[in-house]
This record gives C-alpha cells, structure tokens and sequence, in this order.
C-alpha cells in the first residue's frame, strides 16, 4: 500500500511540473503576440487603406514599444 502512496505521490508532483510548464510557455506566448497582432493589423490597414500606412506603422510601432517597455520595467498588466 505504501507503493502506492509513493506513485501518487510522484506522480501528482509530474502533474504539477507539466501544468507549470504548460502555463509558462501559454503565458510567454500570450506576451509576444500584443506586438505581432499590433504589426499584422498595421500591414492589414495599410494593404486596405493605403492613405492611413502611417498612422498603422506609428500605432504598431508604439504598442511594441510600450509593450517592452512594460515588460523591461516589469509592471502588471
């Protein structure tokens, strides 16, 4: 009985790990796509409205560069 014990025992401390894992790796991917939705969206508009490229570029650009700037100064949110 006491093997048994020990196997759950392991075997909710692998659960554990690959839950962390999964979250971190879910989270880190939900942090680089701000800066890649900002640019899709940017080359978007300026392919359908050729007239707003650059107010598509300004905003892609400053979403990227707020978005490092937060994560360099690590604030929530």
């Amino acid at each position: 009985m006491e093997f048994f014990l020990h196997f759950w025992d392991e075997l909710d401390d692998v659960a554990g790990a690959c839950r962390h894992v999964a979250t971190t790796a879910l989270a880190e991917a939900a942090s680089l796509s701000t800066p890649l939705f900002a640019w899709a969206s940017a080359v978007g508009v300026g392919l359908l409205a050729p007239q707003l490229r650059v107010n598509a570029a300004l905003l892609a650009g400053s979403v990227t560069f707020f978005d490092l700037y937060r994560r360099l100064l690590r604030l929530p949110g």
